[in-house]
């Protein structure tokens, strides 16, 4: 879990994680349920429109437990949204939902800090005080017996609460675990009530983050938080009782925010017949293990679970011992992805077995205005390029309204210019662009800008070693509460004594008044004037410049790959990607590839960009104005050919909680 802190106050002049809020008529008091709006509406024109973004002015960050509900076919996403009931700083869980993965509604948080919303107010069990300052980020999982039948699979939330000693006396780290179930699951379709049974906390003194659960051979449930403890519970029903213990700390998970741990997903389409012969012949990983450093990684191994109350192993799988090493998932703004199971329309082929699962992953897009939730990812293994690939779920497709431009056989002349397309003014904003180039015989380069043209980047941003009224936003990996009055210098110091320490913010925020908190963070994130609250205070271990801080809307943002003509002696080839000048990877062509797919979704503030149906994955900030175009890049000295281009706008995914209940059941 990262806190962003108050990366657009001075556009509300209101924290960004906001103690005071707004109700639906515009009246404002401390934030509690009902009145939950931190703000008017982000503009439109100058904000995410198709991705999923809190649309009441609050800020976000991490994916919370997204999930699907099997007793009323209904998809929840649940986010991080900044604001809190007294005495908290925040966040809570902000909550979408869908019947159909394509349409969506807003509904109130869903679980807030310090109260259970399922109560009455001034009634036993309204308040409560474990959880008091914040919900971290939690994960759902389905549980047997959860569902209002008693017996079926139903949905069960897991979260860390953030506590204070003087309301919780037995609160030492700051934090625990608890549980939140639906409360009034056969009546509620929506899920929009959750409570917190009476036996919580289920674990004291923990760190953040747990993971999803995962199910070993014995029956035995695990998950993992963000310091490597794993923690048990034995069973469904001792779950569902909130019965969980202590296994231990692994030596082979590494600590980091938002982990995950996963059996290997399904095959990538078209690469089955080799994944089914090694899964047959037991050669295949077994896991994905996913955390979040300094960006979101993905290693592949084989993972042992042991006999119960015993911690089991992740070790590098034989002759597969490349995936092991630590890929990260996405070189852009994207961080603490989340992942789960959700259905499918109809049956696949998956391994040595027919499915109706998919494995989704959902990031935190850290763009403009207040951050948004990237387009859900369905992850799959492809066994040939040895790599695991993300791509856009299909359902996304329906938002596509009629196409603007297609054409084939695009000769792209080398030089500086490239090809402009010509899309009309203003769709660029919103629209998404496919294109497949085909391979030069030689070695060449090719991509694409998102813009007016190519004038340079934007200036590079300086950060200093001390910086009042600043936030630095992101890249925690260490959030300590401190007392009240608190000098930001004693968090300078903090960070100066921390190796793994690039930068810190003090922000002041939570109970009592003056307190505040020391981020810790491991690298230098970009800038964030806070001047309207006062509230943070940073700065970096060392004076620098950042180049890739304020994209320019008259500019535009581009990608290059430079491809070196292949090498038919070796399986594949790892091409170099540069993105924005600064945002550097890798995509690999199987040596028997002739073109190279690049997708691209524009969003007013910023781009998903999908290489080779996801193979590589870049979020990029790029503010677009209503003359921003698509060019087709070549390189300097030979032309490339483009097989084929295609843009269509993207239609807006909002509907009301009323359009969600009325439409029909979509998925099993």
């Amino acid at each position: 879990m990262k806190i962003l802190a108050a990366t657009v106050a001075s556009l509300l002049a209101v924290p960004t994680h906001s103690s005071l809020c707004m109700d639906s008529q515009g009246i404002s008091g401390p934030c509690v349920p009902g009145r939950e709006f931190c703000g008017v509406p982000y503009d439109p024109a100058t904000s995410p429109a198709f991705h999923l973004m809190d649309q009441h002015g609050c800020g976000e960050n991490d994916p919370n437990g997204p999930s699907f509900d099997p007793v009323h076919g209904v998809v929840h996403h649940f986010y991080q949204i900044h604001l809190a009931a007294n005495p908290g700083h925040g966040p809570d869980y902000g909550h979408f939902v869908s019947k159909d993965f394509v349409h969506w509604a807003p509904l109130p948080v869903a679980i807030w800090n310090g109260l259970d919303k399922s109560k009455t107010p001034n009634t036993p069990g309204y308040i409560t005080k474990y959880d008091n300052e914040a919900i971290f980020t939690g994960s759902a999982i389905l549980v047997d017996g959860a569902a209002p039948d008693g017996k079926s699979p139903g949905l069960v939330q897991i979260y860390p609460g953030l506590c204070n000693k003087n309301d919780w006396p037995s609160c030492e780290t700051g934090t625990l675990l608890a549980q939140a179930v639906p409360a009034d699951y056969a009546n509620d379709p929506l899920l929009t009530n959750w409570s917190k049974p009476s036996y919580n906390p289920i674990m004291e003194n923990t760190q953040r983050d747990p993971s999803t659960p995962w199910k070993t051979p014995s029956g035995e449930w695990r998950l993992r938080t963000y310091d490597s403890k794993v923690y048990g519970t034995a069973s469904d029903a001792d779950m569902l009782q909130g019965k969980w213990y202590e296994i231990g700390t692994s030596k082979d998970f590494r600590q980091c925010e938002c982990p995950s741990v996963y059996a290997l997903p399904d095959p990538t389409p078209g690469t089955e017949q080799e994944y089914n012969a090694m899964q047959a012949a037991g050669t295949l990983p077994t896991h994905v293990h996913k955390t979040s450093c300094g960006g979101d990684w993905w290693q592949i191994g084989t993972y042992t679970a042991g006999p119960p109350k015993v911690l089991g192993t992740f070790q590098a799988t034989k002759h597969w011992e490349d995936v092991f090493e630590q890929r990260k998932i996405d070189q852009g703004a994207f961080y603490a992805s989340k992942d789960n199971l959700y259905p499918t329309k109809a049956k696949k082929e998956s391994g040595a077995n027919d499915s109706t699962d998919r494995r989704i992953n959902w990031g935190w897009a850290r763009v403009m205005p207040g951050s948004a939730q990237t387009l859900p990812r369905e992850i799959t293994f492809n066994a040939k390029a040895r790599q695991l690939q993300q791509y856009p779920i299909e359902e996304i497709k329906s938002l596509r309204e009629p196409p603007l431009y297609f054409q084939k056989n695009i000769t792209v002349p080398k030089g500086a210019q490239g090809f402009a397309l010509g899309i009309p003014a203003t769709f660029v904003k919103t629209s998404e662009m496919l294109a497949t180039f085909e391979l030069p015989s030689t070695a060449a380069d090719f991509g694409f800008h998102v813009g007016k043209d190519h004038t340079p980047p934007p200036p590079n941003t300086k950060v200093g070693t001390y910086m009042a009224n600043t936030d630095l936003p992101g890249e925690d990996y260490n959030i300590t509460h401190m007392p009240v009055n608190t000098d930001p210098k004693t968090c300078e110091a903090a960070c100066k004594a921390d190796g793994a320490c690039k930068a810190w913010t003090y922000v002041v925020r939570g109970a009592p008044a003056g307190s505040g908190d020391c981020c810790l963070k491991s690298s230098v994130p970009c800038p964030v004037n806070t001047k309207s609250t006062a509230s943070c205070t940073s700065g970096a271990m060392t004076e620098q410049t950042l180049p890739t801080c304020g994209p320019n809307a008259n500019n535009g943002v581009g990608c290059t790959l430079a491809w070196n003509g292949g090498n038919a002696s070796a399986p594949f080839v790892d091409v170099p990607i540069v993105c924005g000048n600064t945002m550097k990877d890798t995509l690999r062509v199987l040596n028997n590839e002739s073109l190279v797919e690049i997708r691209i979704f524009s969003d007013n503030t910023f781009l998903e960009v999908y290489f080779q149906q996801g193979r590589t994955a870049m979020t990029i900030n790029n503010i677009m104005d209503d003359t921003a175009d698509y060019v087709l890049t070549g390189g300097t000295d030979n032309d490339v050919l483009v097989h084929e281009a295609t843009v269509w706008p993207i239609g807006s995914p909002w509907v009301t909680a009323e359009d969600v209940l009325e439409t029909p059941r979509v998925f099993k």
